[in-house]
């Protein structure tokens, strides 16, 4: 009887998607409901103008600096149920929410690292780095993240958006997404004890 060894989430994930594509499929589809309210509370934290007049888009470039948009960020707040890259520790996650627009991500984390802005040094401060502030107010920074709602913090971390609709869950969307995992993985085994396992065509 072939057996198949589960180390982790993409093992588990690439065992399904071989061997059981069903439980695959039924497994994508839970996560996804279990994801998909905090993605639709998380697009409802974004203010339907700009906090700030400078910030708002334009019908032409000004900068490099993305403008704000509030279609481009809400279409930005997406879930995804793939397997992710390991990160610097060696962990994937099966499912997550992320902000794909970079105007989404300031709005989201501005402020978290820096709570009175990044700091300045002018238009004439030397070096390339980003994490300054080149602009021509020393106060734009603080300016800026003072017109911002404030940071909520989740268990996941601090934000506006996706962090704030995370700790609003209060831990629901997790749980549910857990016991699909816990579901998938236990169903998987079962089966792995009663019959070989044949790749998927």
């Amino acid at each position: 009887m072939s057996k198949v060894e589960i180390r982790g989430n993409a093992d588990l994930r690439k065992a399904l998607r071989q061997f059981t594509p069903d439980l695959e499929k039924q497994l994508k589809k839970e996560l996804a409901l279990a994801l998909k309210p905090v993605v639709k509370q998380a697009r409802g934290f974004v203010p339907a103008e700009s906090p700030m007049s400078g910030w708002a888009a334009r019908p032409f470039t000004e900068a490099s600096f993305p403008f704000f948009n509030y279609r481009t960020i809400t279409r930005g707040i997406v879930y995804t149920t793939g397997v992710s890259k390991r990160n610097k520790n060696g962990f994937t996650s099966m499912a997550r929410i992320i902000n794909k627009s970079a105007a989404g991500a300031i709005y989201e984390t501005a402020g978290r690292k820096n709570p009175n802005g990044q700091p300045w040094v002018g238009r004439k401060g030397s070096g390339s780095s980003k994490g300054v502030s080149r602009s021509v107010n020393p106060g734009a920074g603080a300016t800026f993240i003072a017109n911002l709602d404030p940071l909520v913090s989740s268990l996941k971390g601090r934000g506006r958006l996706i962090y704030r609709a995370w700790a609003q869950n209060k831990g629901v969307a997790e749980g549910a997404a857990m016991k699909a995992i816990d579901k998938a993985t236990r169903e998987f085994y079962m089966r792995n004890q009663t019959q070989k396992y044949r790749r998927a065509a």
